[in-house]
């Protein structure tokens, strides 16, 4: 029989068993806390916002077929406001909500990340979009992100879908072009030679970043809107210039790609279609006639000792906003110029500090609705409801009432005229600071279509139009005309 080499154990044999019992246990321990909290890191991972209360609603725009969904959270950490544009187009609807939940959830996720770190700063998400209807049948709709989640300074964002309401069909900037590849190389080039030219970009400008950016592929020009005779393209911040220039907006004319474009997007020739003066309506006559008209003016000004100043009204619409709002109160005051601001209730329940600002400072505060609804299309109620918020808000944020009220859109009709307590005011001249985005524009705009007892329509949420507004002031200061409040206007 053979005997085993087993027999006798050794004593160490037993204590190195019972060690290595023990180190198991302790790694299944370990691997157990290790699972549970690879578990709670793949959540993290997986990047799930929180859930936050909303409010939700629904109204037609000014447009047909076309809805303003509305979501606001008053979160005293991570508040929001968005509205974006809803249609019968699936496809349509698929790109901009996955673009609104996109937003929404980075935003959710970084104020969530601060609160774990012990942040205090609230955070602000703002998303708004405006709709430009083109000659071709097609509408831009171009959203509008400003979030600010801490630090120093927030960021803003465009993104623009397209839509062919009569078709159905969502429209990509190759579609201009009739996904010709080669037509690329002429759009690259005239970006890249107004992007030089653009006076606000003047030392800004990231030359490698912005030839990266402009070469010619589809992707780089997909955020673009044809609003009138131009193709708008909007840059991100960095992307081709640094950050003090912002988000970057280029220009360029529809009449510089005409050969390019395939029909309907190239552009209608409305030369030949404008009356011809004839000599006896001759510039030189109307010349003649304005001087002699503006002689017996000064002549009357003489007589009664100059009594009678020029007046002109401006207006800002749709804030306040943090950070273009403050900088229009102090070029105002530099100039010692009252003006009207035209609020949102919305913005307010943001920035109630800045309303009292406002309202301090001398200015004259309006009404401009909650949610900037388009209230033809809506019922007395919702009407009742979007002013009589506004209303209220306005005057727990600064003690006081407004005293006049502009519709969005500059739409009214016989109902509203019927529910409003407060009077109308709008505007005769129309700086377009919305659409060029451009600070030396809007001189040219005021230049253009300023008189005495002139309404000036210019919005507070856009930089260039803080940046541009100390040249008007002084060249209407030249011009002899006094500032006042619409209210004030004679």
């Amino acid at each position: 029989m053979k005997k085993s080499r087993y027999k006798q154990r050794k004593p160490w044999i037993d204590a190195a068993f019972i060690s290595m019992i023990a180190l198991l246990s302790i790694s299944l321990i370990f691997l157990s806390y290790s699972t549970k909290s690879n578990a709670k890191q793949s959540t993290t991972d997986n990047k799930k916002s929180p859930e936050i209360t909303k409010e939700e609603s629904t109204m037609e725009s000014a447009f047909p077929g076309i809805l303003i969904k509305t979501e606001v959270s008053n979160d005293e950490y991570s508040p929001y406001s968005i509205q974006y544009p809803h249609s019968k187009v699936e496809s349509f609807n698929t790109q901009i909500k996955k673009y609104i939940d996109e937003q929404l959830d980075t935003y959710l996720i970084a104020m969530q990340e601060n609160k774990r770190i012990g942040s205090k700063a609230p955070g602000e998400l703002n998303i708004a979009f405006e709709i430009f209807p083109h000659a071709s049948g097609s509408y831009s709709f171009v959203m509008v992100t400003g979030t600010y989640i801490g630090g120093a300074n927030g960021y803003t964002n465009f993104h623009t879908t397209h839509l062919r309401t009569a078709s159905g069909e969502v429209i990509e900037i190759d579609d201009l072009f009739g996904h010709d590849e080669s037509k690329l190389i002429k759009l690259s080039s005239l970006v890249r030679d107004n992007i030089k030219k653009d006076p606000s970009l003047k030392d800004k400008i990231l030359e490698e970043e912005m030839m990266l950016a402009t070469e010619p592929k589809w992707s780089n020009f997909k955020e673009f809107a044809l609003i009138e005779d131009t193709l708008v393209l909007y840059f991100e911040e960095y992307e081709i210039a640094n950050g003090s220039a912002g988000a970057p907006i280029i220009a360029v004319p529809l009449a510089e790609l005409s050969e390019q474009l395939v029909a309907p997007f190239k552009p209608i020739d409305t030369e030949e279609l404008l009356p011809k003066p004839s000599v006896e309506e001759g510039s030189e006559e109307v010349e003649v006639e304005q001087n002699s008209n503006d002689e017996a003016s000064t002549q009357i000004d003489v007589q009664i000792g100059n009594a009678k100043k020029k007046q002109v009204a401006l207006t800002f619409d749709d804030g306040p906003d943090p950070k273009v709002t403050p900088k229009i109160l102090a070029t105002l005051a530099k100039y010692d110029a009252k003006a009207t601001f035209f609020v949102l209730g919305s913005r307010v329940e943001f920035y109630p500090e800045i309303a009292g600002d406002i309202l301090e400072a001398g200015h004259e505060l309006g009404n401009h609705t909650w949610t900037h609804a388009n209230l033809t299309n809506m019922t007395p109620n919702l009407i009742t409801e979007e002013v009589s918020r506004t209303n209220k808000i306005i005057e727990q944020a600064t003690g006081q009432e407004p005293t006049v009220f502009r519709p969005p859109y500059g739409a009214f009709n016989d109902d509203l005229m019927n529910i409003l307590s407060l009077p109308v005011v709008l505007w005769d001249v129309d700086t377009l600071d919305w659409k060029y985005r451009d600070a030396n524009h809007l001189l040219t705009s005021v230049k253009s279509s300023v008189h005495d007892g002139s309404t000036v329509l210019m919005h507070d949420i856009h930089l260039s139009t803080a940046q541009g507004l100390e040249s008007v002031l002084a060249y209407l200061t030249s011009e002899g005309y006094t500032f006042v409040t619409v209210s004030e206007l004679d």
